[in-house]
């Protein structure tokens, strides 16, 4: 059976602190917001309103905040990157007829598709949060994506680059490879780590 390789889209494919950065400081200053970005950043991983009522924000200004958020992000595209060899080893995997490529994502649907189309990245599923459901680390995500995709969880990996998304993956019993480069860490031994997007082909 194909084996179904599943990224992360923030620190994995694309470097968007900057984007991030930007759009939560116009949140700050349009709901006189104190909250550093420093703190917002701590928290990458989960969906954004989960990320809001970790950050204890009035959830009165959750509705505008993400509204906020969003309408600067897409403003400032210009400052997403991907990462290093990105393009080449998707193209490559995309390429190999054992594979199928899949975005799992805790960024909103609309988003998530002008940002691959902007970059010419293209996947064969893409799964972001659903209104009402559970967002990572909880498996609902995947394992929505699997009933659609008619996959196995033991020919599943899972690649991210938070502690969210380790215990994402074991809460989903599926493999893991952790993106050092990205924007978590993690200490435990025996993960699997890489340093360079093109390095998961070694474990795949």
């Amino acid at each position: 059976m194909k084996r179904l390789v599943i990224f992360d889209l923030d620190g994995v494919i694309i470097d968007s602190r900057e984007n991030m950065r930007v759009s939560w400081n116009a949140v700050k200053k349009n709901l006189n917001i104190k909250i550093s970005f420093k703190k917002y950043f701590e928290k990458i991983g989960m969906p954004f309103e989960n990320i809001l009522k970790k950050l204890q924000i009035n959830e009165k200004y959750f509705k505008k905040a993400k509204k906020i958020f969003r309408e600067e992000s897409i403003k400032n595209f210009n400052l997403i990157k991907t990462y290093p060899n990105v393009k080449e080893t998707i193209l490559y995997l995309k390429k190999n007829k054992n594979y199928k490529l899949a975005v799992l994502t805790s960024k909103e649907r609309s988003r998530t598709i002008r940002i691959l189309r902007r970059l010419k990245l293209k996947f064969d599923y893409i799964q972001c949060p659903i209104n009402g459901k559970k967002g990572k680390p909880d498996p609902f995500l995947l394992n929505n994506l699997l009933k659609k995709t008619h996959h196995k969880k033991d020919c599943c990996y899972y690649i991210g680059d938070t502690l969210i998304d380790l215990n994402f993956s074991k809460n989903c019993k599926i493999k893991f490879i952790f993106c050092k480069y990205g924007y978590g860490k993690i200490n435990q031994k025996k993960v699997t780590k890489v340093d360079n997007f093109k390095k998961i082909l070694n474990f795949i």
